[in-house]
Formats: C-alpha cells, sequence, structure tokens
C-alpha cells in the first residue's frame, strides 16, 4: 500500500488543491485522520500547501467565468472553509459581462437578465448601476 506522503504528491501533481480538499480526499482512501494532519501541517510549511494562494486564483478564476462575490463566497466557503480574500466587485467587470452575455436579450428581457444576474452572485444594487451606467 502506498505511503500516506507519497500518495499526497500524487494527487499534488495532478492538481492544486486546498488543504481541506486534500485531507477529504486522503481520508476517502481510508488514510487515518492522526497521519493526514501532520502531512498537511508539512507540506503547508514546505510550501506544498498554500491555501491563501490558492483562493486567490480560485477567485480570479470564477470571475473571469462570470460569478459575483456572494458565489465565489459561497463556493470558496465549501473547498477550503473559512478563508480571507478580497471579493470586492467592480461594476466595470459587471458592465463587460452584461455586454458580452445579455447584451441583445436586455431590451425585452430585463427582468430576465437581471435575475440571471442574481443568480450569479451579484449583488441588486450593483447590478441596477451597472444597467444605468449603459443606458447612458
Amino acid at each position: 500500500m502506498d505511503s500516506i506522503k507519497a500518495k499526497a504528491f500524487a494527487l499534488l501533481a495532478r492538481k492544486g488543491y486546498f488543504s481541506k480538499e486534500l485531507r477529504k480526499k486522503l481520508l476517502e482512501k481510508g488514510y487515518p485522520d492522526e497521519e493526514i494532519s501532520p502531512l498537511i501541517q508539512e507540506l503547508t510549511k514546505r510550501g506544498w500547501l498554500n491555501d491563501q494562494e490558492r483562493a486567490n486564483r480560485f477567485v480570479e478564476s470564477q470571475r473571469q467565468k462570470g460569478y459575483g462575490a456572494k458565489m465565489i463566497a459561497l463556493k470558496l466557503r465549501e473547498k477550503a472553509g473559512p478563508i480571507e480574500v478580497d471579493l470586492g466587485e467592480s461594476e466595470e467587470e459587471l458592465v463587460a459581462l452584461i455586454q458580452k452575455r445579455y447584451l441583445s436579450k436586455l431590451s425585452e428581457k430585463r427582468e430576465k437578465v437581471i435575475q440571471a444576474l442574481l443568480r450569479r452572485g451579484f449583488s441588486y444594487d450593483l447590478i441596477c448601476k451597472a444597467l444605468r451606467s449603459l443606458k447612458d
């Protein structure tokens, strides 16, 4: 049977994990928690696991996919647990998203566009500001 360290390195070689995700994966593989905790501390100390850096990259990738701060915070909490990350919303980014994906539908189905943006995690106030700036 593989050692826990070898399994952790094999997992990390394929993709980046948050420490919470790696712990879950190793538990699913049948490794005891008493072995997982020191390993995660060692990997973090050596720089193989960096939740803060991974969180920043995750936030950026979710923004590029068109998600708002609320949705990103929810997904991040699921994957990494409580972690501090700047999720400031940008009106310019939202205007660009509306122009790219929703501009053709905006004239006849304004409410549906607003609902779609709310589902993607944008705040109602920010959506209204972005739509007003598009009118101008």
